[in-house]
């Protein structure tokens, strides 16, 4: 056991989005309590990277983040968390997350 509450994971999770910076949840990654819906925690990341990179070249700061259910969700106990800019109507990130007793599954969405 790494130690690591749910917590903990997503308010790091979140404090990644709002910097950019990937590298703050990449050890939080690598939680036995965190599952991602790419083949392993590796390509999870670095897919992560690049979203964050492509959302901070498209984004104009301040930016602002919103945790969401949107109404056509229809799967209990997940929130979308949401990377807004200070211009743009639409998200600039967004990842779906579901929390179980046990573990945190991790979706990154399209943009």
């Amino acid at each position: 056991m790494d130690g690591y509450t749910k917590e903990i994971i997503l308010n790091k999770l979140i404090e990644s989005c709002l910097t950019f910076d990937a590298k703050l949840f990449k050890p939080y990654l690598q939680s036995e309590i965190v599952i991602t819906d790419a083949t392993d925690k590796s390509k999870f990341y670095i897919f992560f990277e690049k979203m964050l990179i492509t959302a901070k070249s498209n984004s104009v700061e301040p930016m602002n983040f919103k945790i969401e259910i949107p109404d056509w969700e229809d799967e209990k106990d997940t929130r979308h968390y949401n990377l807004y800019d200070s211009v743009h109507k639409h998200s600039r990130l967004s990842l779906r997350v579901r929390e179980s007793e046990n573990s945190i599954y991790i979706e990154t969405m399209p943009f």
